[in-house]
């Protein structure tokens, strides 16, 4: 897993084309990890000693019911964030996991994965608005719940976003936002991505992705421990609960799935992503092969 990169829309020429993330990256991922926590053009605010990749570990089983995910890597001890008071991004926080599982009719979705949500103005990217431009959107900022930052979103939301920022237009689209009848039309054709969070004290949170981070009612369960310098993080959630946001997993079909670590007390995109990854039940051709005990 590598850091997310300050502007995920250096690809766009091949994301347009149809190739997928790893198409050409997923033999890069150690050497542009080691460049973006160097620091430079790509970071321009890096963590001194933060590790460029971190190598975990993912098993996953599923019975009648239920999906079951188990990530386990190697604890890496602290590295002060500079442009932080005390250092920590998170101070609650020593880790956070993520999954998403991508949703239908997003632009690039299969491709990409959970990248289709990250924008040049979400929170601590070049484009971010700021407090005082959210609150100076009122009806923006009520629809998305919206104070000091924004969280990430699908394209799908928005009536533009853009992409190329020539003539010093502003990269990104978080006010122009569809109507909320629209954005419910969205959730209910399944256009959202899927979003399972575990916390450092084994807590969950089950929701998604779509107009913002929102949290819904689905079922999970989860517990996070670090032991003998290793974290283990296990979670569980129904194989189809019905809950608005929880995309249903069936057998034969593949889904586009990533992870995401946020270790040593990082907070919004310092963190470790995977590229896209195939996930289906009892199927080896995916990458994660999700078999029935």
């Amino acid at each position: 897993m590598g850091p997310e990169r300050k502007n995920p829309w250096r690809c766009a020429s091949a994301y347009k084309g149809g190739d997928a993330c790893t198409t050409c990256h997923e033999k890069e991922i150690e050497a542009i990890g080691t460049k973006i926590v160097a620091g430079g053009e790509i970071e321009p605010t890096p963590i001194p000693g933060k590790r460029g990749t971190i190598n975990a570990s993912i098993q996953a089983a599923h019975d009648d019911e239920n999906l079951y995910v188990r990530i386990q890597w190697p604890d890496g001890g602290h590295n002060p964030a500079p442009f932080v008071d005390g250092g920590k991004m998170d101070p609650d926080n020593q880790i956070k996991v993520a999954m998403m599982i991508t949703g239908t009719g997003i632009e690039m979705g299969e491709t990409t994965g959970c990248w289709s949500s990250c924008h040049a103005d979400n929170t601590y990217m070049p484009f971010d608005p700021g407090a005082e431009a959210i609150a100076a959107n009122a009806d923006v900022a009520a629809q998305l719940e919206a104070k000091e930052t924004i969280t990430k979103y699908l394209t799908e939301s928005r009536t533009k976003v853009e992409v190329k920022g020539r003539r010093g237009k502003a990269q990104g689209g978080w006010d122009k936002l569809k109507t909320a009848e629209e954005i419910d039309q969205l959730l209910a054709d399944g256009t959202f991505l899927d979003l399972l969070r575990v916390y450092a004290d084994g807590t969950a949170s089950n929701g998604y992705l779509l107009d913002r981070r929102v949290a819904n009612d689905g079922e999970m369960s989860a517990e996070a421990n670090l032991s003998g310098g290793v974290w283990t993080v296990v979670f569980a959630r129904p194989l189809a609960s019905g809950a608005p946001g929880d995309v249903p997993l069936e057998p034969g079909k593949t889904y586009t799935v990533g992870f995401a670590i946020h270790d040593d007390f990082a907070a919004a995109r310092f963190h470790h992503v995977t590229l896209n990854t195939s996930f289906a039940l009892d199927d080896d051709a995916a990458q994660i092969n999700v078999i029935k005990q």
